[in-house]
């Protein structure tokens, strides 16, 4: 590994803390969420860079932006989600990018091989994230990516067309950020648009059929957490330790192997 600059942990410090404090005060982040922020963005400036930074940063103020206006305008998901993020949430979707820097770094990657990792696992992320919430949006009942049965919005593995639309922003919008930031060459940008594609198709998948849904005694919702309206809640269909954190580290995971794995075969 390269030698670090004191400089970086001066300029990591001081970056941290200013978006800690705004992630707060907006109520983007609760403070454990924050403590994990922390920590993943302190590793991806170190170890990265500004620039590889800058995109994650992008993806944090965007789709927290559109989660707080989904929120405003139509309210609450009728399944029980967060919209205040976790450090479950943080791990969720900034683990795998974190990792791949890291174990990069120490195989010594060629530096096109780990940003189209990176990429990646930032993209689907992304991608997945602006699917659900713009598919909110959508007037009609989404359907079940797995047999295509009318669902309620917000359940694990629904799609519609508008959530499409907003996994195809996503990624046009990682795409630029990453190639202006000197991130990616254009080829390697364009190809985060399909990687993207399908790594949020198989988040849908892996909702669908093997996470965790419940449904909570007391008020009658479909939920992802095992517990609601504060009691036990009914387990009806998934893997109970499979929840929707653990479905988005797998999918940002796979988004980071099949770019990566692209980017390798130019």
């Amino acid at each position: 590994m390269m030698p670090i600059s004191p400089l970086a942990h001066v300029q990591a410090a001081v970056i941290l803390a200013a978006i800690a404090a705004l992630s707060l005060k907006l109520r983007f982040l609760d403070k454990k969420g924050v403590a994990a922020s922390i920590i993943i963005g302190y590793a991806i400036i170190i170890l990265g860079g500004l620039s590889y930074f800058a995109i994650l940063l992008a993806f944090f103020i965007i789709s927290s932006a559109v989660t707080r206006l989904r929120v405003r305008i139509i309210g609450e998901l009728p399944i029980d989600k967060d919209w205040i993020r976790s450090w479950r949430n943080v791990l969720a979707n900034g683990l795998a990018p974190t990792l791949t820097i890291l174990i990069s770094r120490l195989l010594l990657c060629d530096e096109r091989i780990m940003a189209a990792g990176y990429l990646g696992a930032v993209g689907t992320a992304f991608a997945d994230t602006l699917a659900t919430e713009i598919g909110l949006f959508y007037r009609g009942k989404p359907r079940l990516i797995t047999n295509f049965k009318s669902v309620e919005k917000g359940t694990p593995g629904a799609v519609s067309p508008h959530g499409y639309l907003g996994c195809i922003m996503a990624l046009l919008i990682m795409a630029a950020i990453s190639w202006m930031l000197g991130a990616a060459p254009p080829h390697l940008a364009i190809m985060l648009i399909p990687v993207g594609i399908i790594g949020t198709t198989i988040d849908s998948l892996l909702g669908a059929g093997i996470q965790g849904k419940y449904r909570c005694r007391e008020c009658g919702k479909i939920v992802e957490n095992p517990h609601h309206c504060e009691q036990p809640a009914e387990h009806i269909s998934g893997l109970k330790w499979i929840n929707t954190h653990m479905v988005n580290l797998i999918s940002t995971s796979l988004g980071a192997i099949l770019l990566a794995a692209a980017a390798t075969s130019l």
